[in-house]
């Protein structure tokens, strides 16, 4: 499901619409979002509501005949504007002259009638008309003009002379927040707004061609100029600024009526304007230095019969795009980077649970970076996602890394991101890395003991600076994030062996938190039972003999195990209740090999079976090494063992003498790599052993 492409559901009321809308989507997304478009009365299942990413909607009533959307799915209704190709039949009438405007719906009147009165058409004499309405229609001869957009149906069979706008396309706010409801980047908006300036450039060359008022038709370009969010001017051939929109002064800082008829070159040397009129070829997408700003420049020269009338300047400022870009980022949690973990979540009645919980709602109080440790299974992330619940990031995203999951070739791209043509495969219009999805939230770095070498001289760069490059890229992106990272490993060994940087470890090291095991908890272990039974609505009861085994056994794989082993015995149990036949093997294997009693005459008989197997004093500095790290609540492999041993031995000798102490249950060996520690009955065995000596 993440590789699919954001389904957006368009419904419309005429089929012509849903085409344009169709056509305006694409040139500004082009493949990168599905689209499905329904029109008129064309049913919608319950299913294509559910599939959809997003509702758009020409008209809200649309969805009350419709199946009722899901209330995660955003829905929006277009915003929409005119095509100006069509203006200038307008601009040709006289103020006052009187226009009948027709359309389906009132709202649909009175919305385009707001947009042509602020695009300067305020002197003509709308009379608004929706048929089979209230809504009066004047005699023929109380009209002048019948106008519509798209729907030349609805006017009146006795009315003539008809002014057709053509069907109201997109408007650009509508795109953008498409792209930031759906998280897409808004790399494409100068193509969008392109095609709104060339229609620009053709109405100019419309209006050269009038022999109406010069200076009427000017101000009324200017109007529609005004309406837009970039900064425009329109400059003579020979370089001479006509035209600067009130953008364009704002951007600028610079007066109109002391920028108009003076030379772009002297006004604004670096946009560099005399390639474009001698060239007769059109910039577009420059990244133009101005001052103390970046602006995006576009060029296009206007033509008629091979030779340029001037040129059509527009641009803005790159850091409205970045603030778009914040903005889609801020709404990343509508892309589900949000917590299902709470303090709550964390059960237990142990002492240590308790004063773990504490010490967290701590950490979440301050914004510094925390390094989670304990083994697997101990429930490090619902910790790291209470933590930012708890903390004043609640509202942001939280993005999750797991770099175990992660090869080493994508683990750059994953967390940086990447520009559109970076490597072979780079998806079009490129991705945004994880820790831009962190924005003014936290990300999680879980098991960052995995994280390749290669990768963690840029994360130490990323917490040290809060800002990030993407692959291919050119451009740093300042981020806001708090780092939680977590780890099973024994980062100051893998430091000694070389595998993990120093100065990254103390930069992640600021407030540890360590979990300790289900083992050394064993007042939650019934506890988490009866919490997990409840999650699954269900009733066990456990004889005797179980519920002993189950608090002596060791839980290597910690809460998940135990989670696990309910599953089993749910479905295993006959009835409600578990008896000892029930019980997965591990776990009777477990009990079986721990049932050595401490009496001591069994302890002369432990002696006595390791004496026949190897050398005493052997065993007994493996006990003592063992004793020294299980009192730090460490687990230690074989090679380690083996090196803080004061005569090491070969490889096979350490493995002999662990499996019969494991056999003699003096130690606990535990599963896939989680290193070794002494059991209970080991510290008897080790003190009497001290003792008798």
């Amino acid at each position: 499901m993440a590789n699919e492409k954001p389904l957006v559901l368009l419904i419309n009321n005429l089929e012509t619409i849903s085409h344009l809308f169709v056509n305006s989507l694409t040139l500004f997304f082009g493949d990168r979002i599905q689209m499905e478009a329904h029109y008129g009365l064309q049913p919608i299942t319950q299913e294509q509501m559910n599939r959809a990413d997003l509702i758009l909607l020409s008209d809200i009533k649309l969805l009350d005949d419709q199946p009722k959307p899901p209330a995660h799915i955003p829905i929006l209704v277009a915003r929409r504007t005119i095509d100006l190709n069509n203006l200038d039949r307008l601009m040709d009438l006289k103020p006052g002259t009187r226009c009948l405007f027709v359309s389906n719906t009132l709202e649909m009147v009175e919305g385009a009638l707001e947009l042509l009165r602020h695009l300067g058409f305020a002197h003509l004499s709308f009379i608004p008309y929706v048929p089979g309405t209230s809504t009066p229609l004047p005699k023929k001869e109380d009209v002048d003009y019948a106008v519509c957009h798209g729907l030349p149906e609805l006017i009146p069979a006795h009315f003539d002379r008809i002014i057709e706008l053509g069907h109201r396309p997109l408007d650009l706010t509508t795109i953008f927040d498409i792209a930031r409801l759906l998280e897409l980047s808004p790399e494409k908006a100068n193509l969008y707004t392109a095609e709104f300036i060339s229609d620009f450039v053709r109405l100019g060359r419309k209006l050269t061609n009038s022999v109406r008022n010069e200076r009427q038709l000017n101000e009324k370009l200017e109007s529609v100029l005004d309406a837009v969010h970039e900064g425009i001017i329109a400059t003579d051939a020979l370089g001479n600024i006509t035209v600067m929109n009130a953008e364009a002064e704002k951007i600028l800082k610079l007066s109109t009526h002391e920028s108009i008829g003076k030379r772009v070159q002297d006004v604004l040397p670096e946009f560099q304007v005399h390639m474009v009129l001698e060239s007769h070829v059109e910039a577009v997408n420059q990244l133009t230095p101005f001052r103390n700003l970046y602006l995006l420049v576009s060029q296009v020269p206007m033509m008629l019969d091979g030779h340029v009338l001037g040129l059509v300047i527009s641009f803005q400022d790159v850091t409205k795009v970045q603030q778009l870009e914040q903005e889609i980022r801020k709404k990343s949690t509508q892309l589900g980077l949000m917590t299902k973990y709470s303090f709550d979540h964390i059960i237990g009645c142990s002492p240590s649970t308790q004063a773990n919980k504490l010490v967290a709602m701590k950490l979440a109080e301050s914004d510094f970076t925390i390094l989670i440790t304990g083994e697997n299974g101990t429930g490090k992330e619902v910790f790291a996602q209470a933590i930012h619940q708890h903390s004043i990031r609640r509202d942001g995203p939280f993005v999750p890394v797991n770099f175990a999951g992660l090869t080493e070739s994508l683990v750059e791209s994953e967390l940086f991101g990447y520009e559109e043509g970076s490597f072979t495969g780079a998806r079009k219009g490129g991705k945004m890395g994880l820790f831009e999805l962190a924005h003014n939230g936290t990300i999680f770095l879980d098991e960052i003991g995995d994280a390749p070498l290669s990768i963690q001289a840029s994360l130490l760069r990323v917490l040290q600076e809060r800002q990030v490059m993407r692959v291919g890229g050119h451009r740093v992106i300042p981020v806001n994030v708090r780092v939680i990272a977590a780890t099973n490993r024994n980062l100051v060994e893998m430091i000694q062996r070389g595998t993990f940087r120093e100065d990254l470890y103390y930069r992640l090291n600021v407030l540890p938190l360590k979990i300790p095991a289900l083992r050394d908890r064993g007042e939650d272990i019934m506890v988490l039972i009866n919490y997990f039974l409840q999650k699954k609505n269900k009733v066990l009861t456990f004889s005797p003999d179980v519920e002993e085994l189950l608090l002596k056994y060791s839980w290597p794989g910690n809460i998940r195990e135990l989670e696990n082993f309910i599953h089993y015995a749910v479905v295993i149990a006959e009835g409600n209740r578990v008896e000892l036949c029930h019980l997965p093997e591990q776990i009777l294997l477990a009990a079986s090999s721990a049932a050595m009693p401490s009496e001591p005459e069994d302890l002369d008989a432990t002696i006595n079976f390791l004496s026949r197997h190897g050398a005493l004093h052997e065993y007994k500095s493996i006990l003592q090494v063992l004793a020294s790290c299980s009192k730090r609540q460490e687990r230690i492999g074989r090679q380690t063992l083996n090196a803080l041993l004061p005569v090491p031995m070969t490889d096979a000798q350490i493995r002999q003498r662990l499996h019969y102490l494991s056999r003699t249950g003096c130690i606990e060996v535990g599963n896939k790599k989680q290193g070794t520690r002494l059991s209970a009955y080991g510290f008897t065995l080790l003190e009497k052993w001290k003792a008798r000596v």
